[in-house]
Parts: C-alpha cells; sequence; structure tokens
C-alpha cells in the first residue's frame, strides 16, 4: 500500500524530469507513468541507483529539489531500511513455525510395528539355494 502511495506521489513531483528534453538523462522516464513509477520505487528500495536520480532531478530547471530529495530519501529510510528488513525478519519466523508445526504432526503419528528379521536369513536363503542348485544337476 505504501509502495503504491509512493508511485502514484512520485508521478507529478517528478514531472518536470519526465518531461525535460535532454539527452543526457538516463533516469528521465522513471515516473512517466504507473508502471514506470512502480519500477523505479522498487529499484529504490535495493538502494540501487537512487544518487543518480537525486542528480540528474537537480539537473533539471524547475523541478523542486527539496521536495525530490526529501521523497527519495524518505523511501528509502521507510522502504529499504524499515520494510525490507521487517520482511527478512519476518520470513524467518514463519519458517520456524511451520517447521516446528511439522515436527508436531511427525510426533503425533501411530507407531508403527516393526518387524524384525534374524540376521541369518540371507545367508540361510543363500544356502537353499545352493542346495536347490545341487539338486537339479
Amino acid at each position: 500500500m505504501l509502495m503504491y502511495i509512493y508511485a502514484v506521489t512520485g508521478i507529478p513531483l517528478f514531472k518536470e524530469q519526465t518531461q525535460y528534453d535532454a539527452e543526457n538523462l538516463t533516469h528521465g522516464k522513471s515516473f512517466d507513468g504507473i508502471s514506470n513509477s512502480f519500477s523505479t520505487i522498487f529499484i529504490l528500495l535495493t538502494i540501487d541507483h537512487w544518487y543518480s536520480l537525486l542528480e540528474e532531478g537537480w539537473k533539471v530547471p524547475g523541478l523542486n529539489k527539496v521536495a525530490c530529495g526529501a521523497f527519495v530519501i524518505s523511501w528509502i529510510i521507510l522502504g529499504a531500511f524499515i520494510f525490507r528488513n521487517l520482511f527478512v525478519g519476518f520470513m524467518p519466523d514463519v519458517s520456524l513455525q511451520r517447521n516446528q508445526k511439522d515436527s508436531r504432526d511427525v510426533t503425533q503419528l501411530p507407531e508403527i510395528e516393526q518387524v524384525f528379521w534374524p540376521g541369518d536369513t540371507l545367508f540361510r536363503y543363500c544356502e537353499l539355494m545352493k542346495e536347490l542348485q545341487h539338486n537339479l544337476k
């Protein structure tokens, strides 16, 4: 939900950058529509190319540099540091709970009666086969 809010907020905030026609902007169309905005927000979640996005925004005249900087930095703090770490911390806990539940299920299985074979059964089988082979000759 927060990712959607940031994606939608980034579209009007970086509007001047998406409409600015310059050859040297690699992130010029980063917020040009909801799909590009979502991918840019995800890239910022991984803390990848965040500074180059800000540098290019600062080169565009008419772009509110303070608001764009606050937008990117707040998303990095909220998204990358807090929510990503909560997710990473949540997944092992769920996995541990699932493993504990599975181990309880195994202990609740009924006991299976074990069959014990005498140790010399295979040896006795081989002797009988040799006698049978000798009798057939």
